[in-house]
């Protein structure tokens, strides 16, 4: 992502929860509401807006098939694992490149539970809280907005002059950003997180195997993504071998609670969609 522009990922998985919110109920892998304020301007002032819509999740299924669905599963996969943090007592929410994520509106309880801090790029953000102020008419104090870049600034800083409390129970979300940072930056994350949470603290974060990162998979839907991310200047940066995760996150000092793969959410969250492989998610707690 160049500096001077908003994540244009964030806006495109904002578009593809819009469209999956037009579903019936019965049919949904998740349901954001908000989401269609979020998407891309070109969308937004369409007057035909359902139709290219339609026409733009088509077209992500001819050339990427099967990631659509694979990045719903992953909203509700992480939605599900919040619910899950919000009954065993949550004090905090942190959301590590929050982009356009909702949460914080779709689940009141966090509002009334937790403080959420959600971290992101500046030029992100800016667009998020225009488009909150504009649209949306909310205003939350428990809610803290915080401008960062990760290759620069120490995430650190940046929570704790912000009121996050080290002693108190959080949940961390990291949805969609660790293939796009350095191994480096990932252990840097995660050291933070070890150190400063308490012991059953949560995180919660998707990853895809080497191979997806350094463009030899063999799936075509992974390689086509790749290059097409490549093009819009957020290139694919490390990945994790999903038989070394539980090691991998040990060493870190976390313990893996669940680690799905693409048959496990495809089970759980959409047994009538195609999936990808490439996509693997976990939910690990601090164990120190």
């Amino acid at each position: 992502m160049r500096g001077d522009q908003s994540s244009i990922t964030a806006e495109n998985n904002a578009l593809l929860r819009a469209h999956e919110a037009m579903r019936h109920e019965s049919e949904r892998i998740c349901y954001d509401p908000y989401a269609v304020y979020f998407m891309p301007d070109r969308i937004l002032s369409s007057a035909d807006r359902t139709d290219q819509i339609e026409i733009t999740i088509a077209d992500w299924e001819t050339h990427f098939p099967g990631v659509c669905n694979s990045i719903l599963a992953r909203t509700r996969f992480i939605d599900d694992c919040l619910e899950e943090a919000l009954q065993d007592g949550i004090q905090q929410l942190v959301i590590l490149g929050s982009g356009y994520d909702t949460r914080a509106f779709r689940f009141r309880a966090i509002r009334e539970r937790a403080t959420v801090f959600e971290l992101d790029h500046p030029t992100t953000q800016k667009r998020k809280l225009a488009i909150i102020q504009n649209h949306l008419d909310w205003n939350a104090s428990s809610i803290r907005h915080i401008p960062i870049d990760f290759a620069k600034e120490e995430l650190s800083e940046k929570l704790f002059s912000c009121g996050y409390k080290d002693r108190l129970k959080t949940l961390f979300i990291w949805e969609g950003i660790t293939y796009y940072i350095s191994a480096f930056a990932v252990d840097r994350t995660l050291d933070f997180i070890n150190r400063h949470a308490p012991s059953g603290s949560v995180i919660v974060f998707d990853y895809f195997p080497p191979a997806v990162a350094d463009g030899t998979t063999r799936l075509p839907e992974a390689r086509a993504l790749r290059e097409g991310l490549k093009r819009i200047g957020e290139e694919l940066l490390f990945g994790i071998e999903p038989d070394q995760i539980f090691a991998f996150m040990e060493k870190r000092g976390f313990q893996v609670v669940r680690n799905l793969a693409s048959r496990d959410y495809q089970q759980a969250y959409c047994k009538r969609r195609n999936v990808s492989d490439m996509f693997l998610f976990v939910q690990a707690t601090v164990s120190r």
